[in-house]
C-alpha cells in the first residue's frame, strides 16, 4: 500500500490521524514505547508520568502527547527518535519520500574471529519510509534477520563466508550492501593421536601414521629418521613398500601450518631380516617418492633400492640432466644383496628465480640398464611464519629474606627489585611480594592465576630458601618451623630440616598457573636445592599435586643443580644468578636460548668452581621470548576485563590534608601514599610494601623556635614512630611491609609540643586493595 507523503519539517500534531494511530499501534507492540521513555531517562529527562493511568489513557499516547507538549515535535525529529530506539516498524509508517541509501559499510570488509568467538555486523541505512532489511549469507536469506544489526555467536567453521544486507523501499530498486567477509583466525597444529612403534618383517609394507589438528588444517608433514629429514608429505602418513632392514630406526614427524608446528613422539621401527636367494638381474624393490609440492630452501630426500647379487652403479637425473656433485649429495650403501641410493637435494630461492624453475623431475639409472619411475614435484616458496605474540604478560616475584627460624637472606629482596625493572621494561604486569608465609604464597599464586587467560605469558620468580627431594623442588615460606626428632633414652635433638608440610612444591605452583592454558609459563627458582633426608613421620602433604601438567608451554630455570647450593655475589649483595640473568633478560631471544646463555656465562665465570651449576627443564614447544609483543583482546580492556580488574587490585594511592593552629603558628599537614606510580595509564608493579610520606610545613607571624614533633604509625602488625624537630618544613617517610596481612586502616598519630602546649592529631589511612583482597582471612579459591 502506498503511504501518504508528509513533509519532514511538518509538526507531528498536524499529521493525518490515520498515520498517528498507526504509529501508536506500533509503539504499543511489545511495549516499544518504553524504549523511547528509557532513552530520554538515560539523558536525565523523565518524559513519562503516571497521569495516563488515572486518565485511562494508553502509555504510548501519553508518551507522544508529552513529546509534542515538550517540543515543537517535527516529523524528522520523531524519525530520529524512532531510529535511535530501533523501532523500525513505526518508522516505516512515516513517508517523507526520501530515497533509501546504504551509508555503512562503504566497502567490502574482512573480519578475523577466533573459533567460538562472537561478532556483531552493522548496516547503516536511511530513507523514508524506512526500508525493509534482509541479511544474506552466501547468497541465501537468513530467516528472521531483518534488523540493521546481525549478531553472530559462538562462531564455527560453518559461519565462514560472505554476509550481505539487502534493503527494499516500496517500488524502488533493491540495494545490496558491500560484503562482510568473516573468517576464522589460524591456530598452530597439535598432535591428537600419536605415532606408534612398528615391528614388521622384511619386504612387508611399513606404514606410520598419526593425527594432528589445527586451523587451517596442516598440510605439510616433515618426516625424520634418526634425526635426519627424509621426506615431506601432504598427509600425516608415511608408507614404504617392501621395507628392508635399512628402514629400521627411530622416526618422528613435524606437522606445520602457517601459524606454527608440532612434533610427534619418536616411534621405533624394527624390521626382521628375511633370508632368501637373490637373482643376478636388477630388481627395483623401492621406487623413489616425494611429496608433489616442494618448497625452495628445504631439503629433499629421494631413495631408490634394488636387489641384485652383484654390485651396481647409480646415476641420478634432474630434468633429463645428470646431477653433479655440486648440485647434490648422492650416497650409496649395500647390505645382503640389496643396494640403496640416497639423494639429498636442496634448491635455493635464488636458484629457483634465476633458472625460472617451476617443476622438477628426478629419476635414477642403475648400471645403465634399468630406469626408476619419474618423480615430479612442483616448486613453491614458503610463506613467512607469523611472529609469536602474547595476549597479556604477567609476572609474580617473591623474595623471602627474613625467616623466623632460618638464616636471613638479605639479597633476596634486592634480587626481586632488580628483575622487576627488567620485567617492567619487557611489558609485564608485575606482582612483587617480599617475606611471605605459606598462606600468603598460596594466595599470591592463586591471585595471579585469576588474571591469566589463554594465550598469556606468565613468569614466576622466587628468591629464598629451598630444598629438593625425590625429583621435586620446594620453596620455604618465612614462617616454616624446624622439626624435632626424639631419639632413644628420650634425648631430644634438633632436626636440621623443614617438614614438607611447611613448604610449597613447584609442581603445585605450575599447575595452578596452568589452569587457563597460558601460552608460556617461565619459572625461575633462585634457591638452594640441597637434598632432604626422608623421615617417615614427616610425609609430604597427600593433597599436593603428584605430577606437573604437560601442555608444551612451560620452561624452568633453576639457579643450581640437585643437591647443590646457590650463592650470592658478596660485592654487590645479589645472587650470582640474578647478576648473570639481568644482562641478557631483555634480549629478543627464546627462553630456551636465554637459559642457555645463562649456563654459558656461568661456565665462563668460574667463580663458583662447579659448586653452583644452573639447570633447565621443560616441555616448551615453540621458541617464545619474554620480549615477544603483547596484543590484549578487546574484552581484556573492557569494564569487566582482566586489565580493569588489575587496576582495581592495584588501587593503593591517596592523599589526606589538614591544617591546625597552635597559637600564632599555622601547620599544614599532608599525608600521601602510592604503591607504584602508573606509567602511560598502566600500573605495572603491585607490591606488598607501601611507601607513606608525611609532609609538615609551618607559618607564623612572629619569630619562633623549633617545634617538637612525634609521629606514630600503627599498622596492626607493628608500631613505627619517628621524633623530629619542625623548623619551617619537614618530610617523614615510612615503608609499610606485609600489606597482605593488614586487616584494618593505618592509624597515624601526630604529637606537637610548642611553648608548653601539646596537641594531638589522629588520622586514618585507608588500606590498599591488596590488603582487602589478599590477607589470609580472605583466601582466594
Amino acid at each position: 500500500m502506498e503511504l501518504d507523503v508528509v513533509q519532514a519539517d511538518e509538526l507531528v500534531e498536524k499529521l493525518p490521524s490515520v498515520i498517528v494511530e498507526n504509529i501508536l499501534r506500533e509503539l504499543s507492540k511489545n511495549d516499544a514505547w518504553q524504549k523511547v521513555a528509557n532513552k530520554f531517562k538515560d539523558k536525565g529527562e523523565n518524559i513519562m508520568s503516571d497521569r495516563y493511568k488515572m486518565n485511562n489513557s494508553s502509555p504510548e499516547r501519553e508518551l507522544l502527547n508529552n513529546l509534542m507538549n515538550k517540543y515543537p515535535l517535527k516529523v524528522k525529529t520523531l524519525q530520529f527518535i524512532l531510529e535511535q530506539c530501533q523501532i523500525y516498524d513505526a518508522l516505516r509508517i512515516i513517508n517523507t519520500n526520501d530515497p533509501a541509501q546504504i551509508l555503512e559499510p562503504v566497502k567490502d570488509t574482512l573480519y578475523l574471529v577466533p573459533l567460538g568467538g562472537n561478532l556483531t555486523l552493522h548496516v547503516k541505512v536511511n530513507g523514508s519510509p524506512f526500508p525493509e532489511i534482509q541479511w544474506y549469507f552466501k547468497g541465501s536469506p537468513l530467516v528472521g534477520k531483518t534488523s540493521p544489526v546481525l549478531v553472530l555467536e559462538n562462531i564455527s567453521i560453518r559461519d565462514i563466508g560472505e554476509y550481505t544486507c539487502k534493503i527494499k523501499q516500496g517500488l524502488r530498486s533493491e540495494l545490496t550492501s558491500p560484503k562482510c567477509i568473516v573468517n576464522v583466525k589460524g591456530t598452530p597444529p597439535r598432535i591428537s593421536t600419536e605415532l606408534s612403534d612398528v615391528h614388521i618383517k622384511e619386504n612387508e609394507d611399513l606404514t606410520l601414521s598419526f593425527e594432528a589438528i589445527g586451523y587451517p588444517e596442516p598440510k605439510c608433514f616433515r618426516w625424520f629418521k634418526n634425526g635426519n629429514n627424509i621426506v615431506v608429505t601432504e598427509i600425516p602418513q608415511l608408507r614404504i613398500q617392501g621395507a628392508d632392514v635399512n628402514n629400521a630406526g627411530e622416526y618422528c614427524c613435524e606437522a606445520s601450518n602457517p601459524f606454527g608446528s608440532c612434533t610427534t613422539r619418536t616411534a621405533v621401527v624394527k624390521v626382521q631380516e628375511a633370508i632368501m636367494m637373490c637373482p643376478a638381474e636388477i630388481q627395483i624393490i623401492e621406487q623413489p617418492t616425494a611429496n608433489r609440492v616442494y618448497y625452495a630452501d628445504d631439503w629433499m630426500y629421494l631413495t631408490c633400492k634394488v636387489r641384485c647379487s652383484k654390485d651396481v652403479k647409480f646415476v641420478c637425473f634432474l630434468n633429463n640432466k645428470v646431477l653433479t656433485g655440486n648440485d647434490n649429495v648422492l650416497t650409496t650403501s649395500s647390505s645382503v644383496n640389496q643396494h640403496s641410493c640416497l639423494l639429498i637435494y636442496r634448491l635455493t630461492e635464488e636458484q629457483m628465480e634465476k633458472e625460472n624453475l617451476k617443476q622438477l623431475c628426478f629419476k635414477f639409472e642403475i648400471d645403465g640398464q634399468v630406469m626408476s619411475d619419474d618423480v615430479r614435484v612442483e616448486v613453491k616458496t614458503r610463506a613467512i611464519k607469523k611472529p609469536l605474540t602474547a595476549r597479556n604478560k604477567w609476572a609474580l616475584l617473591i623474595g623471602n629474606s627474613h625467616y623466623q627460624e632460618l638464616d636471613p637472606l638479605p639479597g633476596s629482596r634486592k634480587d626481586i627489585h632488580i628483575v622487576k625493572k627488567n620485567f617492567k621494561e619487557l611489558g609485564f604486569r608485575v606482582c612483587m611480594f617480599s617475606d611471605l608465609n605459606r598462606s600468603a604464597i598460596q594466595n599470591g599464586v592463586k591471585k595471579l592465576a585469576s588474571f591469566i587467560q589463554e594465550g598469556d605469558y606468565v613468569t614466576f620468580f622466587y628468591a629464598g630458601h629451598g630444598i629438593h627431594n625425590n625429583g621435586k623442588d620446594y620453596i620455604i615460606p618465612v614462617d616454616a618451623r624446624m622439626k624435632y626428632v626424639s631419639r632413644p633414652q628420650n634425648v631430644c635433638l634438633e632436626e636440621q630440616y623443614i617438614s614438607f608440610d611447611e613448604c610449597i612444591s613447584h609442581v603445585w605452583i605450575t599447575n595452578v598457573l596452568q589452569k587457563h592454558e597460558p601460552a608460556l609459563i617461565f619459572s625461575i627458582y633462585d634457591s638452594c636445592r640441597k637434598m632432604k633426608q626422608k623421615f617417615e613421620r614427616y610425609q609430604s602433604n597427600s593433597s599436593e599435586d603428584s605430577f606437573q601438567i604437560a601442555s608444551k608451554n612451560s620452561f624452568t630455570l633453576f639457579a643450581t643443580s640437585e643437591n647443590y647450593e646457590a650463592f650470592e655475589r658478596k660485592s654487590v649483595d645479589i645472587s650470582v644468578l640474578v647478576d648473570t640473568l639481568q644482562n641478557v633478560m631483555t634480549h629478543k631471544i627464546s627462553v630456551q636460548n636465554l637459559s642457555s646463555k645463562v649456563l654459558e656465562k656461568f661456565d665462563s665465570l668460574g667463580e663458583t668452581e662447579g659448586e653452583q651449576v644452573p639447570k633447565v627443564c621443560g616441555d616448551l614447544a615453540l621458541p617464545r621470548s619474554l620480549a615477544d609483543p603483547s596484543h590484549p583482546r578487546g574484552i581484556d580492556e573492557s569494564e569487566c576485563g582482566v586489565l580493569k580488574k588489575w587496576e582495581q587490585f592495584a588501587s593503593g594511592r591517596g592523599r589526606i590534608q589538614h591544617t591546625i593552629s597552635l597559637g600564632d603558628v599555622r601547620i599544614e599537614e599532608s599525608i600521601y601514599w602510592n604503591i607504584e606510580a602508573p606509567k602511560d595509564g598502566v600500573t605495572w608493579i603491585i607490591s606488598n610494601c607501601l611507601p607513606l610520606t608525611i609532609n609538615l610545613s609551618q607559618t607564623t607571624t612572629s619569630k619562633m623556635q623549633g617545634m617538637n614533633v612525634l609521629v606514630k604509625l600503627q599498622t596492626g602488625i607493628e608500631l613505627l614512630q619517628v621524633s623530629k624537630k619542625l623548623n619551617g618544613s619537614l618530610s617523614i617517610q615510612f615503608l609499610v611491609h606485609h600489606l597482605q596481612d593488614l586487616k584494618d586502616h593505618l592509624h597515624v598519630e601526630l604529637y606537637f609540643t610548642y611553648e608548653g602546649q601539646h596537641y594531638k592529631q589522629e588520622m586514618l589511612v585507608e588500606t590498599p586493595a591488596i590488603s582487602q583482597q589478599f590477607y589470609r582471612g580472605n583466601q582466594i579459591d
